[in-house]
């Protein structure tokens, strides 16, 4: 393996790596999973023809998000006459916000793994059947023998129980 083959191997883990965040990035910039789906493949495309133009180690997410930007730019001027269009300056201004929430979520994933841990293993694999299977209450409710409207109490309290965890966690964590 070459010299430049390696950096290039490296990145394209890294982008492996960023597809989830990309994906809600692109999400909330699009509001349509299938439309997301679409230019996350054209992001990664363009994102991998590129890859050798990459010069900044450390800052490959941010590289990576300017071009799912740019796609997502693309693609709203590609189909603007298909779908209720919104003002370029209010998708900029999403696209603002988002960056920062992106990497606080970034931050917070090992606290999140610590606070999963803490919850309670009935708690916790309906959590796990829910968020990372995608399945719907319904079916975990006639997987666990419970009613649908428990399933979703139960996931309610989980998901506060976790965010106060995440918090305090957070606080205590040193800078």
């Amino acid at each position: 393996m070459s010299e430049n083959e390696q950096p290039i191997q490296f990145h394209e883990e890294l982008l492996v790596q960023l597809q989830p965040r990309l994906f809600g990035y692109i999400l909330g910039l699009l509001a349509s999973p299938n439309d997301a789906k679409d230019v996350l493949q054209e992001t990664n495309r363009v994102i991998l023809a590129k890859m050798d133009e990459f010069q900044q180690p450390g800052s490959f997410s941010a590289w990576a998000h300017k071009f799912a930007y740019f796609q997502c730019l693309a693609f709203r001027k590609k189909h603007q006459r298909d779908k209720l269009d919104f003002a370029s300056e209010l998708l900029e201004k999403i696209a603002e916000v988002s960056k920062p929430v992106d990497e606080t979520t970034q931050q917070n994933l090992p606290l999140l793994a610590i606070c999963l841990d803490r919850l309670q293993t009935k708690t916790r694999q309906i959590v796990a059947a829910y968020y990372y299977d995608n399945q719907p209450i319904d079916e975990i409710a006639k997987a666990k023998d419970l009613k649908p409207n428990h399933v979703a109490q139960i996931l309610y309290r989980a998901r506060k129980a976790l965010f106060e965890c995440i918090q305090k966690e957070a606080a205590n964590k040193p800078l």
